[in-house]
């Protein structure tokens, strides 16, 4: 099969482009909105940078990749090759989005998704989870720092949705409390000035370096107010991190609270920090790790989820 990928989300296709051609599939690479960052993940070995002769199919992850892919089609007069849409976001609820949506496939990464997209735009989806590399994901035999915190950022512009106004009472709430908390954030957009905290701590890192840092951690964070089910979270799941959140519908589809996780009352701060310091004054629960590193990979195996693109490619060339 002939793979014509649009960049979009380099730490989820980089595993699932290594499966494919290691499968024997030809995977080609072009930039449309979004660009390939080297920095975020090394494009793997067997990927063409360049189209193919006759795609088999075009996979998107950017709306506007859409409209793209069909002038693509337009001016190779092919108008029978299937356009493939993941969305990695929450689907826009603008009119003009689901107009250029009904020009493709639909995939989304949670059921939560795929119920926004029909409730919005009437258009039913798959659903394959963001995909994570079960071999470099991976439980770790040594404790983790039981003072440290790891915060959730992205290497992309802020957005609302990431709750920033909600850690920062947090934080200052851990802190009147036990002061050697470390809060450490991956990623270059968090809205927190290290000047004005005891024991905070930035750092963007490649995704191949992601796994280390991670586990390092006695929990990961993430205050998003709004969202799908982020990979960031499913790979701090299958390193057997504890996660706590705030409790979004999504997050019910990975997280059991105080089985696999910790979901917090929206949007509950005082909740947040009391959970944080109970985590980082108490000793592991390894069965806490165990499960959830299962309830992620049981959905976001990169492996599995390559094998279901496949499929869904190939019934739709069909």
């Amino acid at each position: 099969m002939k793979i014509q990928v649009y960049a979009a989300h380099e730490g989820v296709q980089e595993n699932l482009f290594r499966e494919w051609v290691a499968r024997g599939h030809e995977v080609y690479l072009t930039e449309g909105v979004g660009k390939w960052e080297e920095k975020q993940a090394a494009l793997p070995e067997g990927v063409k940078r360049e189209w193919a002769n006759n795609p088999d199919v075009l996979w998107v992850g950017i709306t506007q990749d859409v409209g793209n892919a069909l002038l693509y089609k337009w001016k190779k007069l092919r108008p029978g090759i299937p356009i493939v849409l993941t969305h990695w976001w929450v689907p826009s609820t603008r009119r003009f989005a689901g107009t250029v949506y009904k020009f493709a496939h639909q995939i989304s990464v949670c059921e939560w998704g795929r119920e926004y997209l029909l409730k919005h735009h009437n258009l039913d989806s798959a659903v394959m989870y963001c995909s994570v590399d079960a071999d470099i994901f991976t439980l770790r035999e040594e404790d983790p720092d039981p003072k440290r915190v790891l915060c959730v950022g992205n290497h992309f512009a802020s957005r609302d949705i990431m709750g920033w106004e909600y850690l920062e009472p947090i934080m200052h709430k851990v802190y009147e409390q036990d002061p050697e908390v470390h809060f450490e954030f991956l990623g270059i957009n968090p809205e927190i000035d290290p000047k004005n905290y005891p024991n905070v701590s930035k750092r963007a890192v490649l995704q191949n370096e992601m796994p280390d840092y991670q586990a390092r951690a006695r929990c990961v964070v993430i205050t998003t107010t709004f969202n799908l089910i982020p990979h960031s979270l499913l790979g701090a799941m299958a390193l057997g991190r504890n996660i706590v959140a705030f409790d979004l519908p999504s997050l019910h589809e990975v997280i059991e609270h105080e089985k696999s996780g910790y979901l917090i009352p929206r949007y509950d701060t005082d909740a947040f920090a009391k959970q944080i310091l109970q985590l980082t004054s108490t000793p592991v629960n390894p069965e806490i790790g165990r499960k959830a590193r299962e309830n992620a990979l049981g959905k976001s195996d990169h492996r599995l989820v390559a094998s279901q693109y496949e499929e869904y490619f190939e019934k739709i060339i069909k």
